[in-house]
């Protein structure tokens, strides 16, 4: 069954966002439960998380996080580490189904209460600005620290293969940022973004001619184009891919041609 987590609403995440600019990240301190002040869970649709629960939550990611550097250390491959291991880690063992993930408010929650120390850590006070606040609060959730990672293997688990979550290592942060960008269209099927991403790391003729990046976000400019007049889901994974090589393969011959 899902497990319901708990919601922080705009008002209450507002404040504490605030409250972070001004004196930093404060996370829940060493043997007591994670706060539910100011805290909302759904009335139905799964069981909701117990204080112990979250502790177990939180423990798993600071254990994770500071096998990737926290909180001290940073550099480019310690956060790509920590975002596939926390990626891996939400999808697959938190009980989170796509209804409750989709929930803002509850990612403004780990965000803003459970681990502020680890978002902090992964996207640090800017000089002029401070923290940026959709990296705490759940507005956007292709932006947010963790909900990104969850909604990243949500739309790359493979179950059809040894390994579910082997795709997710075949995209950099930025290139995936280009599919989520669009996530009204491309993005809107799973199943399309895991063909992107198979084709994109399998490709015989990566490394030659244009950039690999250039040639993934030409690709999906043509495979927007074609969304807006193809239902995507009535598709076989077959026809997905050979939608998805001929997009690449016009791409590659028009870079290579300029």
């Amino acid at each position: 069954m899902s497990r319901l987590y708990p919601r922080l609403l705009p008002g209450a995440a507002s404040r504490r966002f605030k409250d972070l600019q001004v004196m930093g990240p404060q996370p829940p301190k060493e043997g007591e439960e994670p706060s539910l002040a100011d805290a909302v869970f759904a009335a139905t649709g799964g069981t909701r998380v117990t204080g112990p629960d979250l502790t177990k939550v939180r423990f798993d990611l600071v254990e994770r996080a500071s096998a990737s550097g926290f909180p001290t250390q940073r550099s480019r491959t310690g956060y790509a580490e920590f975002d596939v291991s926390v990626a891996r880690y939400l999808h697959g063992a938190c009980g989170m189904v796509p209804g409750e993930a989709a929930q803002r408010s509850v990612w403004s929650y780990f965000g803003l209460v459970l681990v502020p120390d680890i978002c902090a850590w992964r996207y640090p006070a800017n000089e002029t600005r401070g923290f940026l606040d959709d990296r705490f609060v759940g507005a956007d959730l292709t932006r947010h620290t963790l909900g990104r990672l969850w909604l990243r293997a949500h739309l790359l688990f493979d179950d059809g293969v040894g390994d579910p979550y082997g795709l997710i290592v075949a995209l950099g942060e930025a290139d995936m940022d280009q599919i989520l960008a669009r996530r009204l269209d491309v993005a809107a099927s799973p199943a399309l973004v895991r063909e992107i991403v198979r084709a994109h790391r399998d490709d015989p003729r990566a490394g030659s001619g244009p950039k690999d990046r250039d040639v993934l976000r030409d690709s999906l400019k043509r495979l927007l184009r074609l969304a807006a007049f193809l239902d995507l889901d009535s598709l076989s994974r077959h026809q997905l891919a050979s939608l998805v090589h001929e997009a690449r393969d016009s791409s590659r011959r028009t870079l290579e041609s300029r």
